[in-house]
């Protein structure tokens, strides 16, 4: 009688266990993981954008994008409904787990956007000067990423009077602009010459010494130097900050002869003019009256500032020249 192979009956319990371990291994290795941040340029949030790899279903819109710059966080809980709905095989390991959805967006600042309406309004404002300062300092427009960032002004008014003004900025052409209401304070200015650099006492102030800024009128004061002719050829009477209004009582005229040092004496008259080496004794600045030593003859004359270590002579009687 040949042997007989015997078969041992299967566990059918363990058998079982071992198939739905099976399954939760292959589920696992094809569930979807979420994003951590997406930067969406769509109008819409999809379950490929969540979801990212999923082999279905990725297209379905889950919801409306944010707003350009804004962000929408969906949570733990968003997340897991997400997955159950799509059978995607995803549970959260943690309560923490989130995905931060972001529309991507340019960003054009309060800087330019207070450039343009101070633009527009100049236009409007032909030969008046004015600043125009936004209701909110700290605004943004959020524009497309495929969009341009150059700012058109429209339904600009004002009230020169109340200082105020409104308008509407559009960014992004004419097809689809992103467009904004703003309002804001107008506020006269005057155009007034400063110093480019830090000046000492008693150093000349020269045109290429000089900018300008923009200064509102009520912050004016009545002794503020309005115009640049009355600055250069001036000296600061004390060490001047550069682009900062300068007062008449801070300048003065420059000290163009020192007392010690030797000068050009001049004495001119309708036939000749005659130069020598003096000493003052004085210091003067240009137009006031010094005296000096004549080096030759060692004669003490006065004679008129008219220039840097110069002097013309008033009293040409007794010169020694």
């Amino acid at each position: 009688m040949g042997n007989i192979v015997s078969f041992k009956k299967p566990d059918l319990k363990k058998l079982l266990m071992a198939v739905a371990m099976t399954a939760i291994i292959v589920n696992s290795a094809q569930a979807a993981e979420p994003a951590t941040e997406v930067a969406l340029l769509a109008d819409v949030v999809t379950v490929g954008d969540v979801f990212p790899g999923v082999s279905h279903d990725a297209a379905y819109v889950l919801s409306p994008a944010p707003a350009y710059g804004k962000t929408m966080t969906l949570s733990a809980n968003d997340l897991q409904r997400i997955s159950d709905a799509f059978n995607l095989g995803w549970t959260p390991v943690s309560n923490l787990t989130q995905v931060t959805i972001r529309r991507s967006a340019q960003d054009i600042g309060a800087d330019k956007i207070s450039a343009a309406l101070q633009s527009a309004i100049a236009q409007k404002l032909d030969g008046q000067k004015f600043e125009a300062v936004l209701s909110d300092r700290n605004l943004v427009m959020h524009v497309p990423e495929s969009m341009g960032t150059d700012l058109a002004v429209s339904d600009l008014r004002y009230d020169l009077n109340r200082g105020e003004f409104s308008a509407m900025l559009s960014a992004g052409g004419d097809a689809a602009p992103v467009q904004k209401a703003v309002n804001g304070r107008l506020f006269p200015v005057t155009s007034v010459p400063v110093l480019k650099t830090q000046l000492q006492k008693g150093e000349l102030i020269t045109a290429e010494d000089l900018d300008y800024i923009d200064v509102r009128n009520n912050e004016l004061g009545a002794n503020v130097v309005v115009s640049a002719e009355n600055l250069v050829g001036m000296a600061p009477r004390r060490g001047l900050s550069a682009f900062k209004p300068m007062t008449a009582s801070d300048i003065t005229s420059p000290v163009l002869v020192k007392k010690g040092e030797i000068v050009t004496m001049v004495l001119q008259n309708s036939e000749m003019t005659l130069t020598t080496q003096g000493k003052a004794l004085e210091s003067g600045a240009v137009g006031e009256t010094v005296r000096i030593v004549n080096a030759s003859s060692g004669q003490s004359v006065e004679g008129v500032v008219t220039a840097v270590k110069t002097v013309t002579i008033t009293s040409p009687g007794d010169t020694g020249i």
